[in-house]
């Protein structure tokens, strides 16, 4: 659908709204509810960005992998080569590298698209990294295992929460940054830019539990559909998977805003 920017959305009314409840000091969960309000259009024109809807794949491709005969076939079956990586930052830079050159070869790139993609190497790094633990250089092997636990039910679960908690915070970030550092400074909202950072990370948090509610979900949904799919999952599946999803995320965000948890 071409290239879509987000940056025209900050000039709505609603966007407005965002801007005051951050002036008049409201709380975290306020001004989320109202920065999703403010990012509802850009979500309605971009629901089918391409970008995104790679990312949701490569995501769900990781985890069926993990359950196949030889995962490294799998992957390269669907485009995704990691044999030759020892690192989490091998790993890191391959998926921006697949990333990239998709959307280079498909000249579809869009704001919402290359934050999707940073969610989801930021997720599988995370999960990577939590799993080595304080292996100091970790071999390929050692990765590789790694990245075959993303066949738990569970861990995929936990996997697309950090996934779309990150999506969704990014989100808000992307909108809430154009005004933050205006609000900085005698007798406004945040007398300092340490402030301005808490209040960052109180987002990211507010986010993160939101996103509680597809880590079940997820798991539940990956664990059902590789099953009918014979140990594939197609690309529409993810599709309607990734969406409603982030749909749940967004209803959560909302409903917490609404009922102050």
């Amino acid at each position: 659908m071409g290239h879509v920017r987000l940056g025209t959305l900050p000039r709505t009314r609603s966007w407005r709204d965002v801007v005051g409840f951050i002036a008049d000091g409201e709380s975290v969960e306020a001004v989320a509810n109202q920065a999703l309000a403010a990012s509802n259009k850009a979500f309605g024109c971009i629901q089918n960005d391409p970008g995104f809807s790679e990312s949701v794949w490569i995501l769900t491709q990781l985890a069926v992998a993990a359950q196949a005969a030889d995962p490294r076939v799998f992957l390269e079956s669907v485009g995704l080569k990691f044999d030759a990586q020892s690192s989490v930052a091998d790993v890191a830079a391959t998926l921006h590298e697949i990333l990239d050159r998709w959307s280079s070869q498909r000249r579809e790139r869009s704001d919402f698209g290359e934050m999707a993609q940073s969610a989801l190497v930021s997720a599988v790094s995370q999960h990577l990294n939590d799993k080595l633990g304080t292996i100091v250089a970790p071999t390929a092997d050692d990765v590789h295992r790694s990245l075959a636990q993303l066949g738990r039910t569970s861990e995929f679960g936990r996997l697309s929460r950090s996934f779309f908690a990150r999506l969704a915070g990014d989100c808000m970030d992307y909108f809430l940054s154009k005004s933050l550092g205006a609000e900085v400074g005698a007798g406004r909202r945040f007398v300092t830019t340490a402030q301005v950072a808490e209040f960052e990370g109180a987002m990211a948090t507010h986010a993160y539990e939101a996103a509680k509610i597809v880590e079940q979900f997820s798991g539940e949904w990956m664990s059902k559909h590789r099953f009918e799919g014979e140990g594939r999952i197609g690309r529409d599946e993810t599709d309607r998977f990734g969406w409603y999803a982030l749909e749940k995320v967004k209803a959560e965000m909302k409903a917490r805003s609404s009922d102050g948890s």
